[in-house]
C-alpha cells in the first residue's frame, strides 16, 4: 500500500506510475458540482491551491494504469445532481472503463466513512467479492453507524470477482515500518518511510521553495521531537528530481565559518561550477563570498537549498527570548541578507526549537527574511495515522496502556513503540514504569525551560491555559494573560501554534506537559478555568454560522465540569442536530444521552422557574432522536418533559407548545395509540387556529396529521374530511401545482383506497404524480411514492400485473436515489411481493418479501414495525402455501416486535393475534384459536367499537372455531353477532 499525501492529481499520477498501477485507488476528500465541468473532486496543487478535478481529468491521469476498483470517498460522489440527474462522478468513471467504482450517495462524515471503509477492506482482504464486502460491511457497522442511504456501487459489465484469492492464510497486520535515513553528507536523520503528515505545512514550505510568497527563506520551529527535520526532509524530497531539482547543503548543530566554507566548496566542486569555485578561492571576505554566490551562482546556475538543522544550538537565551550567539552572527547573517537575491532559485531553510532574534541595521532578519512555520503535536486524523504506523504498539494486546502516555509528539510516540518492541523482556508492571519514566524524561526538558522562565505570572498562565484540550484562537487566553504571555509560550515551545490560513492562528499548551501543568492548579482555580473556557466557547459558537463540532463538544465538556446543565443542553442539542444531518443518528443520541443523565427533576423544576428554553429544546431534540430510531415510548417521556417547561416559558397558547403537542402526537401514533395522538394533534390545531386563523399553511399540516391518524384507526371517511380541509388551505396558499398540494392528494387517495374505492384513489394519486413530476422531475423519491400508491390501488382493483409495473418504476427510482439498502426500497420489494402473491406466485413473492426483510433488519436492527410487517407478509405466504406451522412462526416473530414497539392495545397486535388464531384453527386446535381471537376482540372493541367490519370478521372466525370444536350453539351466537356488526 502506498499513501499519496500531496492531495494533488499530479501526485496521484506519479504514485500510480511509480507503483506500476494498483488494484485499488482510494481517493479521500471533498466533492461537488461545477457548472462547467459537472461533478468534480476537489484536489489541490502542491502548494495548496484548490483544483477541481473532473472525471475526464482523473481518467486521463490513470487510464494507462487503471485500477480494478476506484473508491471515491467524498460526499455525493455516487449521488445525482439536479444539473446532471444520472451522471454522478462514480457513474462517469464506471462508464470510462473502471471495472468497479464505489461512491457516497449523500453527505458522509469522516468518522462514518472510516467505519464503513474499514469493514469493506477487511472483507476484500479475505477474498470476499466486492458486492458481498459492501453488504457485510453495512451489516457489521449497524450498531455504530447508520449507513444505508450512503454507499453506492457502480460497475461495467465485468463479472464481480474477489480481488484476493479466498482461503489464503491471513497475514499479520504489518504497519509501514519506520525507516530513517540521513540527508546527504550530514548527520540529519529524517524519515525515509513512515508517516510524516502535516500536509498544510508541506504546502506552506513548498510555497516558499517555489517562490510563491514574498520570503525565500524558511524557518521550521517547534518543540523537541515534533518532526521538524522530517518535515524539511519531505520538502527536500520534492526537489530531488530533474524537473525541479535543487541541490542540498546541510549544516547540523553548531556552525562555524570553516565548515560552512568547506561544504559550499564541496558542492561547487561536485557540480564543476568554476564561477563558484573562483568566488570561494578569492581573497574577498567570507560575507562577500556568500553574497556573491547568492547574487550569481545560486541565482542563475545552481538551484540550491541550504539547510541549517537544530539551529537552537547556536542560540543563547536572555530572559524569555533567544538570540544568535555573537560568534555565529556573522556566519549566518549573510545567508539571511542575500537569500532574496537568488529570487527563489535557491533558498535558506532553518529548523530550530525556538524562534530567534538577529538584528542588523535596525532590522530583525529572521522576522523579515524567513517564512515562519510553527509545528504542533499531532491530533485528530494525523495522530490516528501516526498511531496506526507504530508497528509494535499496533500489534500489542496492551495498546491501551501505551496510549495512556500518548501526547501526539512523534518522537515520544516512536520511543513508546520502541518499548513495545522489547515487551517480552519485562512484565506489565515494569513496562508501565518504563512508559512513565520515558514520559517523565520527555517532560523534564520542558520543565527545565519553565524553571528558567522569569515570572510566576507566566508559569501560572501556562497552568491555566492547559484547560483547553483542543487548539483555540488567541482570544481564548485574553482574560488571563494571553496578550502578554502567549507568544512567549510559543517561543519557548511550551505553547504550540498552528497557522490555519491567512494569518489565522490557533494555540494550545504542548500536550506533553498539559496534564502535568493542569494538575498544579488548586481546585477552585480548576473550577474557575472550566467556567471561563465554557464562556469563551459559548461566545465563539454564538458568532459563527456553521457548526464546529469539536468546539461544541468542548463547550459541553466544560459546562458539565462546572454543573452548568443549561449550557451543556444548549450545545448538546446543536451537536445532536449536527450528527443527525450527517446521518450519524446513534452517535448524536449517545452524546446527548451523556447530558440527559444530568437533567434531573430538580433541573427541570429550575428550568420552569427560570423559564429556560435551552433545556426544553434539548429534551425535545433528544426525544426526536429516540423517535427516529424507533423508540417512541421513551421519546414521549422526554417530549412531555420538554412540554412541561414550555408551558411555563411560553404559556399554553404558544406555537412552540403546539409543536410539542404535535411531536407527542407523532410519537403516540408510531407507538399505535392513534386515538390519543388525535387528542394531541387537536390541541396543537387549536393553538394554530387561534394564532393564524383557518387559512394558513401551518394549520393545513395539523389537519393532515389528524387525517393520517383517523386513517390508522380505520376511519377513512373521517380521514378524507381532514385531508380535504388541508388540501383547500394548501391550494389557496400555494396554488394548485405545489408539492404540499400533491401530499394532500396522495393522502386522500390512500383514504379512498381504504374505503374500497381504488378507482377514486388512482385519480387522486395521478393528480399528485402530475404535480410532483412537474416540480421535481422523474428521479425523485416523491415520484416513486406516487408510483407505489398507484400500484397499490391497481392491486385493489385486481390488476396485480399493472400494480407490479408501477411498483417496479418506484423501485428503480428508490434504488437510484438511495442505493440498494434503504427502507423505501424495502417498501417497494414488499409491494411487489404482495402483487405476486395475488398473481398466484407465492414462491416468487416470498423472495421479494425476504429481500425487504434483509434490508429492514440491516436498517432498523430488528425492533421496528416495518420488520414486523415483512415477517407478517412472509407468514401470509406460508399460509397460502398451506404451511400453518411456518406461518405461525413468522406471525409470532412479528408479534414479538410489535409488543416491544407498540402499546399493548395496538390494532396491529390484535390483527396478529387473529392471524395466529386462524392458523391454529386450521391445525385443528380450535381451543388455542379461540384464546387468540379473544385477545384480538378485547383490543378491537376498544379501538373500533362494536359495529366495524373488523369486528364482524372476527366474530365469524369465532363462529368457525366453535363449530370446529363441536359447539354449535356458541357458533350460532357469534354468527349472529357478526351479522349485527356488519349492519
Amino acid at each position: 500500500m502506498q499513501i499519496e499525501d500531496t492531495g494533488s492529481l499530479e501526485g496521484l499520477i506519479l504514485a500510480n506510475n511509480k507503483g506500476s498501477g494498483f488494484d485499488i485507488i482510494h481517493i479521500l476528500g471533498h466533492a461537488g458540482f461545477d457548472k462547467d465541468k459537472g461533478p468534480v473532486f476537489y484536489m489541490e496543487d502542491d502548494v495548496g491551491k484548490l483544483d477541481a478535478i473532473s472525471p475526464d481529468e482523473l481518467w486521463d491521469g490513470i487510464k494507462y494504469r487503471p485500477p480494478k476498483m476506484l473508491f471515491l470517498s467524498g460526499c455525493s460522489t455516487g449521488g445525482t445532481h439536479n444539473e446532471a440527474i444520472s451522471e454522478s462522478f462514480a457513474y462517469r468513471m464506471a462508464q470510462k472503463g473502471i471495472q468497479w467504482v464505489l461512491g457516497w450517495g449523500l453527505i458522509v462524515s469522516h468518522e462514518g466513512a472510516i467505519q464503513m471503509v474499514t469493514e469493506i477492506y477487511k472483507c476484500l482482504s479475505i477474498g470476499s467479492r466486492l458486492d458481498h464486502a459492501v453488504q457485510i460491511a453495512r451489516k457489521s457497522v449497524e450498531d455504530r453507524y447508520h449507513p444505508w442511504p450512503l454507499l453506492r456501487f457502480f460497475g461495467d459489465a465485468t463479472p464481480i470477482a474477489p480481488l484476493v484469492e479466498p482461503g489464503l492464510k491471513t497475514s499479520a497486520v504489518h504497519p509501514v515500518k519506520l525507516r530513517h535515513k540521513l540527508l546527504q553528507d550530514s548527520n540529519v536523520r529524517v524519515l525515509e518511510e513512515g508517516f510524516v503528515g502535516r500536509r498544510r505545512n508541506v504546502q506552506q514550505g513548498l510555497s516558499v521553495l517555489r517562490g510563491k510568497v514574498k520570503q525565500f527563506g524558511l524557518l521550521v520551529r517547534g518543540p523537541a521531537g515534533i518532526g521538524k527535520s522530517c518535515l524539511v526532509g519531505k520538502l527536500v524530497e520534492r526537489f530531488a528530481y530533474e524537473k525541479d531539482k535543487k541541490e542540498l547543503v546541510v549544516f547540523h548543530g553548531v556552525i562555524s565559518e570553516a565548515n560552512v566554507s568547506l561544504q559550499l566548496k564541496k558542492l561547487l566542486d561536485r557540480m564543476r561550477n568554476r564561477h563558484g569555485i573562483e568566488i570561494m578561492k578569492s581573497d574577498i571576505s567570507y560575507e562577500d563570498k556568500i553574497k556573491d554566490l547568492f547574487s550569481s551562482v545560486f541565482k542563475n546556475e545552481i538551484s540550491t537549498i541550504i539547510y541549517f538543522d537544530d539551529f537552537e544550538q547556536n542560540l543563547d537565551r536572555c530572559r524569555n527570548e533567544y538570540y544568535v550567539r555573537p560568534e555565529t552572527i556573522d556566519i549566518v547573517r549573510p545567508f539571511l541578507e542575500a537569500v532574496e537575491w537568488a529570487e527563489g532559485n535557491s533558498n535558506v531553510v532553518i529548523s530550530s526549537r525556538y524562534p530567534f532574534i538577529l538584528e542588523h541595521d535596525g532590522e530583525n532578519l529572521p522576522a523579515t527574511k524567513l517564512y515562519d512555520i510553527s509545528l504542533m503535536s499531532f491530533r485528530g486524523v494525523d495522530l490516528n495515522k501516526k498511531k496506526r504506523n507504530l508497528e509494535f504498539i499496533s500489534k500489542s494486546k496492551n495498546a491501551d496502556m501505551y496510549w495512556q502516555y500518548d501526547t501526539g509528539n512523534p518522537r515520544l510516540l516512536e520511543w513508546l513503540d520502541g518499548i513495545a518492541r522489547n515487551k517480552d523482556k519485562y512484565n506489565l508492571g515494569e513496562i508501565d514504569k518504563q512508559l512513565r519514566d520515558k514520559q517523565d524524561e520527555f517532560i523534564q526538558e520542558y520543565l527545565d525551560v519553565i524553571a528558567k522562565t522569569e515570572g510566576d505570572n507566566f508559569r501560572k498562565f501556562i497552568q491555566k491555559a492547559a484547560v483547553y484540550r483542543w487548539p483555540v484562537d488567541k482570544t481564548a487566553f485574553d482574560s488571563f494573560g494571553g496578550g502578554e504571555f502567549l507568544d512567549t509560550g510559543v517561543d519557548l515551545t511550551l505553547v504550540e501554534r498552528e497557522d490555519l490560513s491567512r494569518g489565522e492562528f490557533v494555540y494550545w499548551v504542548t500536550p506533553v506537559i498539559r496534564e502535568d501543568r493542569w494538575r498544579k492548579l488548586a481546585v477552585d482555580e480548576i473550577y474557575e478555568m472550566h467556567r471561563y473556557a465554557y464562556q469563551w466557547y459559548d461566545n465563539w459558537i454564538s458568532k459563527v454560522d456553521g457548526p464546529n463540532y469539536k468546539h461544541l463538544e468542548e463547550a459541553v465538556h466544560h459546562a458539565l465540569q462546572v454543573g452548568n446543565i443549561p449550557g451543556a443542553c444548549k450545545h448538546a442539542r446543536r451537536l445532536g442536530r449536527y450528527f443527525d444531518r450527517i446521518v450519524l443518528y446513534r452517535k448524536g443520541l449517545a452524546i446527548m444521552a451523556e447530558v440527559v443523565k444530568m437533567v434531573s427533576n430538580a433541573v427541570i423544576d429550575e428550568a420552569k422557574t427560570n423559564k429556560d428554553e435551552d433545556i426544553s429544546s434539548f429534551l425535545s431534540e433528544y426525544a426526536t432522536s429516540l423517535w427516529k430510531l424507533g423508540n417512541s415510548k421513551q421519546a414521549i417521556e422526554f417530549y412531555e418533559k420538554s412540554l412541561a417547561i414550555q408551558m411555563e416559558v411560553y404559556g399554553a397558547k404558544h406555537l412552540s407548545v403546539a409543536t410539542s403537542y404535535n411531536d407527542i402526537g407523532t410519537a403516540l401514533e408510531q407507538s399505535g395509540d392513534s386515538k390519543q395522538a388525535i387528542e394531541y394533534y387537536e390541541k396543537a390545531l387549536a393553538i394554530q387556529l387561534e394564532a393564524y386563523g383557518e387559512k394558513h399553511s401551518a394549520v393545513a399540516v395539523f389537519y393532515n396529521n389528524i387525517g393520517l391518524a383517523w386513517q390508522s384507526l380505520g376511519e377513512p371517511k373521517q380521514a378524507i374530511g381532514y385531508h380535504e380541509k388541508s388540501l383547500d388551505i394548501r391550494s389557496e396558499a400555494y396554488g394548485e401545482k405545489h408539492p404540499d398540494v400533491a401530499v394532500s392528494y396522495n393522502n386522500i387517495g390512500l383514504a379512498w383506497q381504504s374505503l374500497g374505492e381504488p378507482e377514486q384513489a388512482i385519480g387522486y394519486h395521478e393528480k399528485s404524480l402530475d404535480i410532483i413530476l412537474e416540480a421535481f422531475g422523474e428521479k425523485h423519491p416523491d415520484v416513486a411514492i406516487s408510483y407505489d400508491n398507484i400500484g397499490l390501488a391497481w392491486q385493489s382493483l385486481g390488476k396485480p400485473k399493472q400494480a407490479i409495473r408501477y411498483h417496479e418504476k418506484a423501485l428503480d427510482i428508490f434504488k437510484e436515489v438511495y442505493g440498494e439498502k434503504h427502507s423505501a426500497v424495502a417498501v417497494s420489494y414488499n409491494n411487489i411481493g404482495l402483487a405476486l402473491r395475488s398473481l398466484g406466485e407465492p414462491k416468487q413473492a416470498i423472495g421479494y418479501h425476504e429481500k425487504a426483510l434483509d434490508i429492514q433488519l440491516e436498517v432498523y436492527r430488528g425492533q421496528h414495525p416495518s420488520v414486523a410487517t415483512s415477517y407478517s407478509n412472509i407468514g401470509e405466504i406460508w399460509r397460502d402455501l398451506g404451511n400453518s406451522k411456518q406461518a405461525i412462526t413468522f406471525y409470532e416473530k412479528a408479534l414479538v416486535i410489535c409488543k416491544e414497539v407498540y402499546e399493548k392495545k395496538h390494532p396491529y397486535i390484535a390483527a396478529l393475534y387473529a392471524a395466529i388464531g386462524i392458523e391454529w384453527n386450521l391445525l385443528g386446535n380450535s381451543k388455542r384459536a379461540i384464546e387468540f381471537f379473544e385477545k384480538t376482540l378485547v383490543i378491537w372493541l376498544e379501538v373500533y367499537g362494536e359495529r366495524h367490519p373488523n369486528i364482524a370478521g372476527l366474530y365469524e372466525n369465532f363462529a368457525y372455531a366453535f363449530r370446529t370444536a363441536g359447539k354449535e350453539k356458541k357458533a350460532r351466537q357469534y354468527a349472529a353477532k357478526a351479522k349485527a356488526a356488519w349492519s
